[in-house]
């Protein structure tokens, strides 16, 4: 039999085309389950913990074995003639191979998570093609776990490398390869694997290197996310890091009054900036920190503004102690706290009291601060945390970045809720995920 010829030319031609049409059916499959809230935030989190890991793996693998099943069988003994399958669940006959895009999903895994991705999600679509047999499963399953394990290792040692079209054609066309070159060496009798390479090489190398190209444009959406989300916690990070020259100011003047009343508690007060200066430094670099840290800053905060403010405004607390190891983002509660105090005693009469608790909420936690003062206009309401608000007394922009940062962090299982009457005051909720660590 001659290794090329017109009909082997047209069976690759009609083969790819067949591969690429299921391809696209697969790739609207997994844009469709990346909405998923839980699983979109495994995929941009990839790199977080394990169990992020493993979701991902999992779901490279499901698409897999979804490629296994949408295969084309052919008969490597009737020249790759296409066989109906009738049953996909069933084992294959001894002579029926699959021409299928499983390895492009495990490559796909590989590229996208790093070994321990592409392993795992070799090892699923690698064992069900072991499972169904026919010719060359048990080497065409070994092949899928190192292909997947090689991808994976590709991008943990080239990472900048393999997001490039040029790096992803390389490692497809490689990971291919080396397919058939492992079905070329082992599989006996040798000319039905070379029959068999004839006919699978240029459809499977096409749907493989396409494919994982067009998987990385579906994935760039979610990169896309990530940058947002790491440039909006960056600003926010700035944001944080900021001591307004203001406060810095008025609590040097009144340090330096106290020093005539009391030396003694004034060189206390001194210490008492330095640590706060030195925390806000150190909390600016972070995206989170436990609920008791937070909550600590904000008393020493208020601790300098009872020194300008005396008998001015009263603070309570009232958080359970089994809500504060759960992370928070750094000066969240700060922030809040500091618009209630520059805005709420706006025409206030007597005495402003401010208060911070928390609710535990099962999964989630509601923290609630709530002032007795002015209040903030309706029309104001409506776009505060919306948008920055341009006015006299500010610009919103704090609570602003606040709830983008929250939308972009959590997609919608974080809120942030103002509520608000002329006169009578102004209560701010926000509620989170109670997370054990850093996001």
């Amino acid at each position: 039999m001659d290794l090329w010829n017109e009909v082997i030319f047209l069976h690759w031609l009609n083969n790819a085309l067949e591969l690429l049409q299921r391809v696209c059916v697969v790739m609207m499959a997994a844009c469709v389950s990346m909405r998923v809230s839980f699983l979109r935030r495994a995929l941009r989190n990839i790199n977080t913990c394990w169990q992020y890991q493993l979701c991902t793996a999992v779901f490279f693998g499901i698409l897999a074995i979804f490629g296994n099943h949408n295969g084309l069988i052919v008969d490597v003994r009737q020249d790759g003639a296409i066989i109906d399958w009738t049953s996909s669940f069933a084992p294959l006959e001894q002579w029926y191979a699959i021409i299928g895009f499983r390895d492009l999903l495990v490559l796909a895994a590989g590229l996208f998570g790093g070994p321990w991705v592409g392993l795992g999600a070799g090892l699923l679509a690698g064992g069900e093609r072991y499972h169904l047999g026919g010719f060359a499963g048990t080497v065409s399953a070994i092949a899928t776990v190192l292909q997947g394990l090689g991808a994976g290792l590709s991008r943990q040692f080239w990472p900048k490398w393999t997001t490039t079209i040029k790096g992803i054609l390389v490692v497809s066309i490689l990971g291919t390869c080396l397919q058939k070159l492992m079905l070329f060496s082992f599989i006996q009798p040798h000319t039905d694997a070379v029959a068999l390479v004839r006919e699978t090489l240029i459809p499977v190398l096409v749907a493989n290197s396409l494919g994982c190209l067009l998987f990385f444009m579906v994935i760039k959406e979610l990169s896309s996310d990530r940058l947002k989300l790491e440039a909006q916690q960056a600003e926010l990070r700035a944001l944080h890091a900021q001591i307004e020259p203001h406060f810095l100011n008025n609590t040097l003047n009144a340090i330096q009054s106290l020093i005539g009343i009391d030396p003694k508690k004034a060189v206390e007060y001194v210490a008492k900036l330095a640590r706060f200066m030195d925390n806000t430094r150190q909390n600016a670099s972070a995206n989170a920190i436990p609920l008791a840290e937070e909550l600590e800053q904000l008393k020493s905060y208020l601790d300098f503004q009872s020194l300008r403010f005396p008998d001015k405004f009263c603070f309570y607390q009232a958080v359970p102690d089994s809500l504060m190891a759960y992370y928070i983002a750094p000066r969240s509660l700060q922030t809040l706290v500091e618009n209630a105090l520059t805005h709420a005693r706006r025409g206030k009469k007597g005495l402003l009291n401010i208060s911070v608790t928390g609710v535990d909420k099962g999964t989630f936690m509601q923290l609630s601060i709530l002032d007795n003062g002015y209040g903030i206009l309706p029309e104001r309401l409506e776009q505060l945390g919306r948008q920055p608000v341009k006015s006299e007394c500010g610009g919103g922009s704090a609570l602003y970045q606040i709830n983008e940062s929250l939308s972009l962090t959590f997609e919608g299982r974080a809120t942030l809720i103002i509520k608000s009457q002329l006169g009578r005051g102004t209560e701010v909720i926000l509620k989170l995920p109670k997370l054990s660590k850093p996001w």
